[in-house]
């Protein structure tokens, strides 16, 4: 079955089409090389590799597409964002602003694209539905029904990062729902930030402001000032982005990050990456392992190992998307037999701290991912 465009479903030849305009890497911005990723939201990520920023394209769009209304709302943003993201204070104008919104929907609806077409396969990403009803409205620009847009300024050094999170709509007393209702939308660039917040459950309709009490500028009520609000920090960038920030005007409902999704312990990479989610009577245990393995993780290669902490126990860990995992805790001896049985071929990695022994895990975890 040939591959079709994902905004207008023709199967004409399909384009690469830049994740951000290729017209970011010509207003002043650091062109410096950068560390690129991708992937699920508290997971280890997809590493893309070492490149200059603004480069990134997804071969999922058609020329019509991709030349056509996609090229007309990057015109809109350049034209009214250079200023804003260089720091020079100025406005939205109402005239602009339903272009400035859809610019953002089709940003982070492109930016999903990037996921591996494993990561697809498991459920990444936003219902095709949204894609189609943009399309549908290409010739007036707007964003899609539903939506809201702020714009503030931020005060940081991460210099550009485009993330999307699932969103659930919480009434009081009513259980955790089985699946998000709304997705936000978060594009840094340079000193600005734009966030948005498109509810896909129509009858679900949640006016919203935020902690930082940014400028709103969809839906349009006159010229949206920037900068205005309080500046966003880089500490609290990734609050901000997960959908932590909103404040609903209806006393009994909220719109918070939806759990299944965001809730998990956050993976890290570092010299060495700790794992603390092993509780026993006693507590919650630490064991450390290689950061070869975070980095081997980030290429969609996983791993199992024994280890121990400074109490007598020991465990089975197995590195897997979302980071490690203890699969058993008991004696060493036990550990060691677990182990010794798991399939797989094992490898020795050497470091600063002598030799460190795992094994490849097969089956599912085994996906190459390659950028």
């Amino acid at each position: 079955m040939p591959a079709t465009c994902v905004f207008c479903g023709s199967a004409d030849t399909l384009t690469g089409a830049h994740v951000l305009g290729d017209w970011l890497s010509k207003i002043g911005l650091d062109p410096a090389p950068v560390p690129h990723g991708a992937g699920w939201l508290n997971r280890i990520g997809r590493e893309l590799g070492l490149r200059p920023p603004f480069r990134q394209k997804v071969r999922d769009v058609c020329g019509d597409c991709n030349h056509g209304w996609m090229s007309r709302l990057e015109v809109v943003a350049q034209r009214v964002l250079t200023p804003l993201i260089l720091g020079q204070p100025g406005r939205i104008e109402a005239a602009d602003q339903g272009a400035i919104a859809a610019w953002v929907q089709k940003t982070a609806l492109t930016a999903m694209l990037v996921s591996s077409e494993a990561d697809r396969g498991r459920g990444y990403g936003l219902p095709a539905s949204e894609y189609h009803e943009l399309y549908a409205l290409r010739n007036e620009l707007p964003p899609l029904p539903a939506s809201q847009f702020w714009a503030g300024r931020y005060e940081g050094v991460r210099g550009w990062s485009i993330r999307v999170t699932p969103l659930a709509v919480r009434v009081d007393g009513l259980p955790e729902p089985d699946r998000p209702q709304a997705y936000a939308m978060t594009i840094l660039l340079g000193q600005l930030v734009l966030q948005g917040v498109r509810l896909t459950t129509a009858i679900l309709q949640v006016e919203l402001s935020n902690r930082l009490e940014l400028p709103e500028f969809w839906p349009p009520a006159g010229p949206a000032t920037w900068p205005s609000g309080q500046p966003l920090e880089d500490d609290a960038f990734l609050g901000f982005a997960g959908g932590k920030d909103f404040r609903s005007t209806e006393q009994r409902i909220q719109v918070q990050p939806w759990q299944p999704a965001t809730e998990l312990e956050p993976s890290r990479a570092g010299p060495w990456a700790a794992w603390s989610s092993c509780r026993q009577s006693v507590g919650k245990h630490v064991v450390y392992y290689p950061a070869a393995l975070v980095g081997e993780a980030m290429h969609g290669r996983f791993y199992a190992f024994g280890t121990a902490c400074e109490c007598p126990m020991a465990y089975l860990i197995h590195i897997e998307p979302d980071g490690a995992h203890c699969k058993a805790a008991d004696t060493a001896e036990v550990i060691s037999g677990l182990y010794e049985k798991l399939a797989g071929e094992e490898y020795e990695i050497e470091d600063d701290d002598g030799s460190f022994w795992c094994k490849r895990l097969p089956g599912p975890f085994q996906q190459k991912m390659e950028p």
